[in-house]
C-alpha cells in the first residue's frame, strides 16, 4: 500500500514539474509572438515611401527593388516560418519534449533579432540615401559657387600665375566637366555614385584653391626674391676672393652651378602647377645657400681669428721662451745648491728643444700667413693645434717650476712673484699701446720708472750670495704694491681715455646747436691733449650733462662693457 501512495504522489510531482515547465514555455511563446507582431507592425512600408520621392531610377530604384525584396522577404517566407516553428515549440512542449521544445524557441529567438538588425539595416540605408541626396544637392551647389568664384579669380589674376595659369586653367575646366558628370548621376539616382565623385571633386578643389594662393608667392620667390639672393651669394664670394681668401675648397661655384639647375627645374614643375615639389625644392635651395653662407662666414672667421690670434700666439710664445731662460737661470742657481739627476738635464734638454720646434713652426705658420696662399680655415686649424702644444709645453714648464720649488720654496716663491709681477708690467704695457693711448701724465712715467726700480732692486736682492730672504721679502712687497696701484692707475686712465673719447664724439653731433657745447668740449680736448684725462673728462662730462642729463651715465656704462671685452 505505501509503495502505491509513493507511486502515486511521484506522478503528481512529475505532472507538476512537467506542468510548470510547459507554462514556461508557452509564456516564451507568448513572448516571441508578440515580438514577431511587432516586426510585422514596423512601418517599414513609410520608410520606403521616402525613396519613392527621389529620382527611381538608376542605384535609386536598384536600392530600393533590393530594400523592398528584402521586406516581402521577412513578412511573405521568413515570418511565417517563425510562425511555424512557434507551435512546434508548443507540440513539444505538450510532449513533454522541454529540452527539444527550448532548442526551437531560442533558434526563434535569434531568427528574430537577425531580422530586426536586418530591418534597422534597411532603415538606416534609406535615411542615409535621402541625406546623401539631400547633402549632396547642398554640397554640389556649394563647390559650383567656388569653381565659379575661382574662375574669376584666375580670369581677374591672370597675369600674377605665370605660365602656370594653363595649368589651373585646364585642371579648373576639368573640375567644371567633372560637376557636369556629378549633375547627370544625381539626374539618374546615382546619389552614391554623385557622392563619390563629389567628395573626390571637393578635395581636388581645397588642392586648386590652395595652388591659387601658393603660386603668386612661389612664383615671386622663384622669379625675384631665390635668384637676388644667388646674386648675392655670388657677388659675396667674389669680394672674399678679391679680398684674397682662398676658398676653393668649398666647391661654392660647383654649388651655385647645382642650385641654378634646380632652379630652372623648379621653374618648370611650377608652370606645372606642382607646388608641393617646388615648395620643396625652394626649402632645399634655401638651406643650401645658408650652408654656403655658413661655410663663408666660417671662413671670414677663420680670418679674422688668425689675423687676433697670431699675434696673441707670438706673445704667448715669447712668454714661453722667456720663462724658458728663467727656468735656465733657475736651474743654474740650483746646481749651486742642488745636484740634478742625469734623467732631470736629459729632460731639460728635450724641453729646449721643443722650443726650437715651436719657433721653427710658429714662423712657419706666419710666412703661411704672409703668402696667403693657404685657406684660413686650415690656418686656424694649425694655430689652433699650434697654440696646444704651446699649452702642453707650459705644462713641461709648470712641471719643472714644481720641481725647483720643492727644492727651494721660498727663493722660488719670491721669484715666480717677481715674475708674476713683470708679466703684470708687459700687461700694463701693452694695455697702453693697444688702447693708443696719446700720451702719459708726467706722474705716471714716474710711477713706472718706480715700478722699474722695484723690480732692479727685487732681482738684485735674489742674485745676491747668501741670499736675504727678509731684505728680498720687504723689496718684493714693496714692488708689489706699486705695481697694483700702477695696475689701477692704468686701468682708470684707459677708462678716463675712453670716455673722454666716447663723450666728445656724442657732443660733436650737437657743438653747430650749442655755442657754449663747443667752447668747453674745445678746452676738454686742450686738457686731453696735455694729457690731463682728469681734468678733461670732468670737462667734457659737465658740457654733455647739460645738454642731455642720462648721457653721461649710459656712455660710461657702453664703455665698461667694452673694457670687459678687452
Amino acid at each position: 500500500m505505501e509503495v502505491v501512495i509513493v507511486l502515486i504522489l511521484l506522478i503528481f510531482l512529475l505532472f507538476g514539474i512537467g506542468y510548470g515547465f510547459r507554462k514556461n514555455i508557452y509564456k516564451e511563446v507568448d513572448r516571441l509572438e508578440a515580438w514577431k507582431i511587432d516586426i510585422m507592425n514596423q512601418s517599414i512600408t513609410d520608410e520606403l515611401s521616402k525613396v519613392k520621392e527621389l529620382i527611381m531610377s538608376g542605384e535609386t530604384e536598384e536600392l530600393f527593388e533590393r530594400w523592398r525584396k528584402d521586406w516581402d522577404d521577412i513578412v511573405t517566407s521568413r515570418l511565417p516560418k517563425v510562425e511555424e516553428l512557434l507551435f512546434e515549440a508548443e507540440e513539444y512542449a505538450e510532449k513533454y519534449r522541454f529540452k527539444k521544445s527550448k532548442e526551437v524557441l531560442l533558434h526563434i529567438e535569434s531568427v528574430l533579432k537577425e531580422i530586426e538588425e536586418q530591418i534597422a539595416g534597411i532603415v538606416q540605408h534609406i535615411n542615409d540615401l535621402v541625406a546623401t541626396e539631400s547633402n549632396n544637392k547642398t554640397e554640389g551647389e556649394a563647390v559650383k559657387q567656388q569653381l565659379k568664384e575661382l574662375k574669376k579669380t584666375l580670369l581677374s589674376h591672370r597675369h600674377t600665375f605665370g605660365t602656370a595659369y594653363e595649368r589651373l586653367e585646364k585642371e579648373l575646366y576639368e573640375m567644371l566637366h567633372t560637376m557636369e558628370k556629378f549633375d547627370e548621376e544625381m539626374n539618374s539616382g546615382n546619389y552614391v555614385t554623385a557622392k563619390e565623385i563629389l567628395d573626390e571633386q571637393k578635395q581636388k578643389l581645397e588642392a586648386l584653391q590652395l595652388k591659387v594662393e601658393e603660386i603668386p608667392k612661389l612664383l615671386t620667390e622663384c622669379q625675384m626674391i631665390v635668384p637676388n639672393e644667388i646674386s648675392e651669394l655670388k657677388e659675396g664670394y667674389k669680394k672674399l676672393l678679391e679680398d684674397g681668401y682662398k676658398l676653393e675648397h668649398l666647391e661654392v661655384e660647383k654649388e651655385i652651378s647645382h642650385i641654378e639647375e634646380k632652379m630652372q627645374g623648379l621653374k618648370k614643375k611650377l608652370s606645372e602647377a606642382e607646388t608641393e615639389d617646388v615648395k620643396m625644392g625652394l626649402d632645399s635651395i634655401k638651406e643650401t645657400i645658408d650652408n654656403i653662407y655658413e661655410m663663408l662666414e666660417k671662413e671670414v672667421y677663420a680670418s679674422q681669428y688668425v689675423r687676433q690670434e697670431a699675434e696673441k700666439t707670438g706673445e704667448k710664445l715669447q712668454s714661453l721662451l722667456e720663462e724658458k731662460n728663467d727656468l735656465k737661470e733657475q736651474v743654474s742657481l740650483v746646481q749651486q745648491s742642488y745636484q740634478l739627476s742625469n734623467d732631470d738635464v736629459d729632460k731639460l734638454k728635450e724641453l729646449d728643444k721643443l722650443m726650437n720646434q715651436l719657433k721653427n713652426h710658429y714662423k712657419h705658420i706666419l710666412a703661411s700667413i704672409e703668402n696667403s696662399n693657404i685657406a684660413y680655415s686650415v690656418l686656424q686649424e694649425e694655430l689652433e693645434s699650434f697654440n696646444k702644444q704651446i699649452d702642453q709645453a707650459k705644462e713641461k714648464y709648470n712641471e719643472w717650476h714644481s720641481m725647483l720649488q720643492a727644492l727651494r720654496k721660498d727663493e722660488l716663491n719670491a721669484r715666480d712673484k717677481l715674475a708674476e709681477l713683470k708679466r703684470m708690467m708687459a700687461e700694463i704695457k701693452r694695455a697702453i699701446r693697444k688702447n693708443n693711448i696719446p700720451g702719459l701724465p708726467e706722474s705716471f712715467v714716474e710711477q713706472l720708472q718706480t715700478a722699474q726700480q722695484s723690480f732692479e732692486k727685487v732681482s738684485n736682492a735674489l742674485e745676491e750670495i747668501p741670499l736675504d730672504m727678509d731684505r728680498v721679502q720687504t723689496y718684493l712687497n714693496d714692488a708689489v704694491s706699486i705695481i697694483e696701484q700702477l695696475k689701477e692707475n692704468t686701468d682708470e686712465i684707459i677708462a678716463q681715455v675712453c670716455l673722454v673719447e666716447r663723450l666728445i664724439q656724442y657732443g660733436n653731433r650737437y657743438r653747430s646747436t650749442y655755442s657754449g657745447l663747443d667752447k668747453k668740449l674745445k678746452e676738454a680736448e686742450q686738457l686731453f691733449r696735455n694729457y690731463e684725462y682728469s681734468k678733461s673728462l670732468e670737462q667734457a662730462a659737465a658740457a654733455i650733462e647739460e645738454i642731455d642729463s642720462e648721457a653721461m651715465e649710459r656712455i660710461q656704462k657702453l664703455v665698461e662693457n667694452e673694457l670687459k671685452d678687452l
